[in-house]
Order: C-alpha cells, then sequence, then structure tokens
C-alpha cells in the first residue's frame, strides 16, 4: 500500500489486510517524482520477492469552468493521473517483464469517455489514462503483461463528502440505474482484472459506471 501523506489511512488498510490473512506493508512516495517512484518499486520488489499487479489509483478531485481554471489545478490534475501512471508503469515495467507476468490496473474514469462539464482537465487526464492503457497494452502483451482500464462513475467516498447535494443530485439523475457507486462496486472489478478470470482481457475499459457510459 503506497501512500502520500496519509499514513494512518495507510496502517488501517495493511491491518485489514493481516485480519484477513493477507500480507501487507505501507510504503511512502510521492508518486509524481521519479527518484521516489524508483525507490518505491525496488522497496515492494526488495520486500516480497516480485511485483504481479500493479494499481494506479492516485488523483484528486477538483472543479472550475476552464475560463476560471488555473494553470496549477490543470497540471496538478495531469500530474497524478498521467505522469504518476506513465513513472510507475515505467519503473513496474522492467520487473513484470523479466518474469514475463504482470498485471497493471489503471485507475480512469467515466469523464474520459462522456467529458464532464467544470471538468475539462479530469475529462481530458482520463481520456489519456484510456489512451495510454490500449497502447501499452499492444506494447507489452506479447510478454505476458496484461494492462487494462477501470472507468468508475462518481463513487461514494471522502470525495463526495466533500461535494454538494445538489451537484450529487444532478450525477445520480444523469446515471440510467440513478444512483452513486460504491466502493465494492469498484473493487469487485478490480479484483477481477487482478486474478486469472481476466486473463484474456487487456487493453480494455470496464466501467462501473451505473449506465452512464457504455463501452
Amino acid at each position: 500500500m503506497n501512500y502520500f501523506s496519509s499514513a494512518a489511512g495507510a496502517r488501517d488498510a495493511v491491518e485489514t489486510i493481516r485480519k484477513g490473512g493477507g500480507q501487507a506493508e505501507a510504503f511512502q512516495a510521492d508518486v509524481t517524482r521519479p527518484p521516489e517512484v524508483e525507490r518505491l518499486v525496488a522497496d515492494v520488489v526488495k520486500t516480497f520477492g516480485r511485483l504481479d499487479v500493479l494499481v494506479n489509483n492516485a488523483g484528486v478531485v477538483n472543479a472550475a469552468p476552464l475560463h476560471e481554471m488555473s494553470i496549477a489545478m490543470w497540471d496538478e490534475v495531469f500530474a497524478l493521473h498521467v505522469r504518476a501512471m506513465f513513472l510507475t508503469c515505467r519503473m513496474a515495467l522492467p520487473h513484470m517483464l523479466r518474469q514475463k507476468y504482470g498485471k497493471i490496473i489503471n485507475m480512469g474514469g467515466s469523464f474520459g469517455i462522456s467529458g464532464a462539464e467544470r471538468f475539462v482537465h479530469l475529462s481530458a487526464a482520463k481520456a489519456a489514462m484510456i489512451g495510454f492503457t490500449r497502447a501499452l497494452a499492444r506494447e507489452v502483451g506479447p510478454q505476458g503483461v496484461y494492462v487494462n482500464c477501470l472507468a468508475p462513475a462518481m463513487i461514494r467516498g471522502e470525495t463526495t463528502e466533500k461535494m454538494s447535494p445538489e451537484f450529487l443530485e444532478a450525477l445520480r439523475q444523469r446515471y440510467p440505474l440513478r444512483k452513486l457507486g460504491e466502493l465494492a462496486d469498484v473493487t469487485a472489478t478490480a479484483l477481477f482484472l487482478a486474478t486469472a478470470d481476466s486473463d484474456f482481457f487487456t487493453g480494455q475499459t470496464l466501467a462501473p459506471a451505473g449506465g452512464e457510459v457504455m463501452v
């Protein structure tokens, strides 16, 4: 489990995994900085002996109309979603290619398919993640490395707690199922992509999105 600033949250996640009978460790790294990502991957391989699954889940959600959006806001979104994905894949791939096996799961989002007003930066970043996924899947598939993308709609959690009820209700009304997603909706799909059950899937974008997008 890598974390940037939430050491307590990482510890809780590690303890949950351990109580369930799994092995887990917490690592700290800023995934937008190449030396820290390189150290993170090296520490994981040293601790566990290999690296089989990489989940790129770093991100941030904020909103503004494009004509009012600061350059800093645009850069932050692309750094955390696109640059971090590139860096972690770049550092993890030599290990996966060496062992001729690996699964990479990129956490995109439904805005990367549908687009959304006030989220031009996030929509563009998520679309970039989908394109990256497809290209890399073609590049490393012959060496036994799978690359897929998740494109969930809005999921209830810490992010939605900061959003207005009016905005969340407007989103809910956009979804054919008329409900927001739960964490379990996404984790179930991620677990599928991380296991042998998905061994004929690569370059795909799976959308636990309540029907907001259909791919």
